[in-house]
């Protein structure tokens, strides 16, 4: 047995500045919320505060409303259920703090809901997000003219933002919902091609699209500069010939990359929907790396401008021969709970007791999971890949992170913690009867002395055994410093934006009764 009061004291002293470290500036922390989620487990606004969800993130995304015709043919903001947005009599139950709803009350439902929601957390900010993959048909009518802009701003404006709720079935009122909704995002999807069957669309949809952002703009400040104007945009190879990136980045105070959906069901082949870095492997060169790079460098957009996205849900194929555990094989559209292909995050957990293999890509630093079985393969963001994820964007010093969406995560907020901690939940430990023998742990990948080429993403493997247990946890440093600890083996983690200059990189391993053993120290070079 190695010298346990030496070892155990070195690993004290790194402990020690691991906890120092999560001092990062405070980044957005930015959740889709979708009004139809009462349809589904139901999900309500007081789960939101109920998972500690609402001291964590900093905005939420009410989605959707949508441009849409009026009685006279012009195109103004229109809801896409106005029941739930702001109709429906919340019970006792339903409500976030206990209280039914009147039902002679003016403003009921979820708004209502999310009224009270910010009056108990003041910090948390709301956003209408207009449009999405269902809501975006009338975009480009909305945008055409300089007359059809004006009449869909304004109406935006007047119900979002001054609160003048269309009175309709005893609700609504002039400035009823008046400082609720601190912004507006703009989701189209998408301008000149592609979108939903029976989508509008127009050869300059994206030039007509830049004049809406400025105008905008221009009413928002009008009321308060504070107010906020983002966009929601594909994170495709060729976003730059439906959007005006660069130009349009002037107006918006952020852009949120939908860097999900790389793969789903419309695609013949399996893959990843929402990898972190690029596979050299994977058909596709898509990634939230690639496309974070491609907006800072070929667009110009600066990082303060930039929130990537992380899915808190899966897509699923089947019919999927076991070639590579499933994955890159042929598949059509898999099963799903609420619709085709297509669980949450919460609902996907379950599946691992039922006869699914699970895997870890680590070049694409992705999970997915394959029942050789039932010949199902799923792909997914998990706890591993998010805390990557936020340390992405802490490393980059990104404004923050978005996911789509919050009802996918479970009752414990799993996912909403692991993005604030920037940690996975950490592991639980026996207490040993027996003398315990340590765990080992030496770092395979990088070798000794390796050059690393300066602000680049390295990948950390490790080696890790136990011989009368199991390792249950394996942290990693560089220069005395964590960067962030894995709890699923295989063992590895990614050290991002490589600073100039030789540097030391430890790892730590703690088995199933709680002893830890550091590796000896690697040396890699920076240039």
């Amino acid at each position: 047995m190695k010298n346990r009061k030496t070892t155990l004291f070195v690993i004290f002293a790194l402990l020690i500045l691991s906890h120092t470290v999560n001092s990062q500036q405070k980044k957005e922390i930015i959740a889709y919320f979708p009004q139809w989620g009462i349809e589904h487990q139901p999900y309500y606004i007081k789960y939101i505060e109920a998972t500690g969800a609402a001291d964590k993130i900093t905005i939420l995304n009410y989605s959707f409303a949508e441009p849409g015709p009026d009685s006279t043919g012009k195109i103004v903001a229109k809801f896409m259920n106005t029941f739930y947005d702001y109709q429906q009599v919340y019970s006792t139950e339903m409500s976030i703090d206990g209280q039914a709803d009147d039902p002679t009350q003016a403003l009921r439902g979820h708004f209502n809901q999310l009224k009270k929601l910010k009056k108990r957390h003041p910090d948390l900010k709301v956003i209408i997000s207009l449009g999405g993959w269902l809501g975006s048909v009338y975009f480009s009518d909305a945008a055409l003219t300089e007359e059809s802009r004006e009449i869909f701003t304004e109406s935006c404006i007047d119900i979002f933002i001054r609160g003048n709720l269309p009175i309709e079935n005893g609700t609504g009122g002039q400035g009823i919902t008046a400082g609720i909704f601190n912004g507006i995002d703009i989701d189209w999807e998408y301008p000149i091609r592609g979108g939903v069957q029976g989508i509008h669309h127009h050869e300059n949809d994206n030039d007509n699209l830049t004049k809406l952002y400025a105008l905008f703009r221009e009413k928002l400040d009008a009321i308060n500069p504070d107010l906020l104007l983002t966009a929601a945009v594909p994170a495709k190879a060729d976003v730059e010939q439906i959007y005006n990136i660069k130009k349009d980045a002037q107006y918006l105070d952020w852009y949120m990359l939908m860097t999900y959906d790389f793969y789903g069901g419309w695609d013949r082949q399996t893959g990843h929907i929402s990898n972190l870095l690029t596979n050299p492997k994977n058909a596709l060169p898509a990634s939230m790396d690639a496309a974070v790079r491609k907006f800072r460098e070929d667009y110009g957009i600066p990082a303060s401008k930039i929130i990537p996205g992380a899915a808190f849900y899966g897509r699923s194929w089947k019919d999927v021969e076991p070639n590579n555990n499933g994955f890159n094989q042929v598949g059509t559209n898999g099963p799903g709970m609420y619709e085709v292909g297509y669980n949450y995050y919460v609902d996907i957990m379950p599946l691992k007791k039922k006869g699914y293999k699970i895997y870890w890509d680590t070049f694409s630093m992705a999970e997915t999971m394959y029942n050789p079985e039932e010949k199902i393969f799923w792909s997914y963001d998990e706890t591993q890949s998010i805390a990557l994820k936020i340390r992405y964007v802490d490393a980059y010093n990104l404004r923050g992170i978005m996911f789509w969406e919050i009802s996918g995560d479970d009752t414990e907020g799993t996912l909403v913690n692991t993005i604030y901690t920037r940690q996975m939940p950490d592991v639980q430990y026996e207490k040993p009867e027996d003398a315990n023998e340590e765990p080992t742990v030496s770092i395979k990948s990088p070798a000794v002395d390796t050059v690393i080429t300066e602000g680049s993403d390295f990948i950390l493997d490790v080696d890790t055994k136990d011989t009368d247990g199991t390792v249950l946890k394996v942290e990693f440093f560089v220069d005395g410093k964590t960067i962030g600890y894995d709890t699923k083996p295989p063992f590895s983690w990614v050290w991002f934006n490589t600073t100039s200059g030789e540097h030391i990189i430890r790892a730590v391993a703690t088995d199933n009764n709680g002893a830890s053993t550091i590796s000896e120290p690697f040396r890699v070079i920076v240039k």
